[in-house]
């Protein structure tokens, strides 16, 4: 039986006064976000002396500046002291000089982030949530699994901690329904209103969908402001979805590869001030020790569900020459997961190299006209027929590259895109598997049938 565990013992540490940023690793120094306290100009733009989080800062005239939304009608909008700014900085006689600075609408009382769980041992962590911009700290000791912990979050009332899973099927070729979305980068809101027009859960964010089969397609984290919470919804789904006999498909992309190596480029900026604020680097807090970061490690990055074979980018015919199966691939990938990014090594060879490799599956784009030549050439028709002979299915699914619509890629109908636009409800579609067709389908559960018929010019 889970024991509920409430949320108390709090240690409340307020963002207002923890703003001195806190480098907390040397690919970090440079590029840091806080609140703006003073600035003193010394021009007609940005040029002055800042103080940001208790640190000086000297912008020089034509320095690149980012305006915040709210300043798209003024000439010269007037810094507010008390909202966030981010600036990339160059370190120079022991003064801090701006090579780019980016203006933001809101202060600290915005950033929402967490709950993460820090493992100290086999039975103790500490929950760390930042809620309206502070730093709640929880010490919690004589966990075991199926505990189920209140948090402070709002979104993420509860969390239950997770044993040491087993690996997950490559393969479940039986699927009836199928649910595909990729790229959501954070979009936790339009994603959760998709899934319930889509009477995957329920209003209350439940799984309702019976023995359905829910795929996503990678680059579930970076760019959105809301990547913790989703990943916290995906991986409680993934559990109930088990109960009811169905399953989540959680495939790897390449920014999940990225978080976990420590190549944060693409994290929110919100996410770099509740790093800070929290003293742990945001590849930390999704590292070995972590309990997100443990369960990440835990999946695929090429799945077979039904007639498809799901990767991310792309299967290439040269990681097909290579003959290697699903279970491999995926276990290769798993245990190379980790910093660093990037190394020469893993790029060179793609049999060692499958996260980091042009044509490994986080990366590939030769599917795409626009991108084939530098990814190798497009493949022949005979290439792709291979692929989906190897693995028994009728199409490839890919994410990764941003489609207008979801469809064929190319006139080939035997590849599929699925990455679309997530910030906006009204772009946001899912590929739909049922009853043998294929539908594409909108937030509002509507379904067009989807054309995949080959065009009766070959594109060859």
């Amino acid at each position: 039986m889970s024991r509920i565990i409430p949320h108390s013992s709090l240690w409340i540490l307020s963002a207002i006064g923890l703003l001195c940023l806190v480098c907390t690793s040397p690919a970090t120094c440079d590029d840091v976000v806080g609140v703006l306290e003073s600035f003193e100009p010394a021009g007609d733009d940005a040029a002055g002396v800042w103080t940001i989080g208790g640190e000086v800062y000297v912008v020089e005239s034509g320095s690149s500046v980012v305006l915040p939304v709210s300043a798209a009608n003024s000439e010269r909008p007037l810094p507010v002291p008390g909202r966030l700014v981010r600036v990339q900085y160059d370190l120079r006689d022991g003064t801090r000089h701006v090579t780019r600075m980016q203006l933001f609408d809101h202060g600290p009382e915005v950033v929402q982030d967490g709950p993460h769980l820090i493992w100290k041992d086999a039975t103790d962590a500490t929950l760390v949530t930042v809620l309206d911009g502070s730093v709640v700290r929880t010490e919690l000791e004589d966990l075991a699994v199926g505990d189920v912990l209140e948090t402070p979050s709002r979104l993420v009332p509860t969390i239950t901690v997770g044993a040491p899973a087993e690996l997950p099927s490559a393969s479940c070729p039986e699927a009836r329904r199928i649910l595909a979305v990729s790229d959501l980068e954070g979009n936790y809101e339009t994603f959760r209103g998709f899934l319930e027009g889509n009477g995957v859960v329920d209003d209350s964010g439940d799984w309702i969908w019976g023995d359905g089969h829910l795929v996503l397609n990678g680059d579930m984290v970076d760019r959105g402001d809301r990547v913790t919470e989703l990943l916290w919804l995906i991986r409680r789904l993934e559990r109930q979805a088990r109960e009811a006999g169905g399953r989540v498909h959680y495939v790897l992309g390449n920014h999940e590869s990225m978080v976990m190596a420590g190549d944060l480029r693409y994290i929110h900026p919100n996410y770099r001030f509740s790093t800070e604020r929290i003293g742990l680097s945001y590849d930390e807090l999704h590292g070995v020790g972590t309990e997100l970061g443990r369960w990440l490690r835990n999946h695929n990055s090429v799945v077979r569900v039904g007639p498809f074979l799901f990767v991310h980018a792309g299967y290439s015919p040269e990681l097909d020459r290579l003959g290697i199966e699903l279970d491999e691939i995926n276990r290769t990938i798993r245990d190379g997961l980790g910093p660093p990014a990037w190394p020469a090594s893993a790029r060179a060879d793609l049999r060692t190299g499958l996260i980091w490799h042009q044509q490994g599956p986080h990366w590939y784009r030769g599917y795409f006209p626009q991108h084939a030549e530098r990814w190798g050439g497009r493949p022949d028709d005979d290439s792709i027929r291979a692929i989906l002979r190897r693995h028994d299915v009728e199409h490839v699914v890919v994410g990764h590259t941003v489609v207008d619509e979801i469809g064929p890629i190319d006139d080939r109908p035997e590849l599929i895109g699925i990455d679309v636009a997530w910030r906006d409800p009204s772009e946001a579609e899912g590929l739909l598997y049922d009853e043998g067709r294929i539908h594409r389908v909108d937030a509002s559960g509507r379904r067009s049938l989807m054309d995949l018929s080959r065009p009766s010019t070959s594109s060859e």
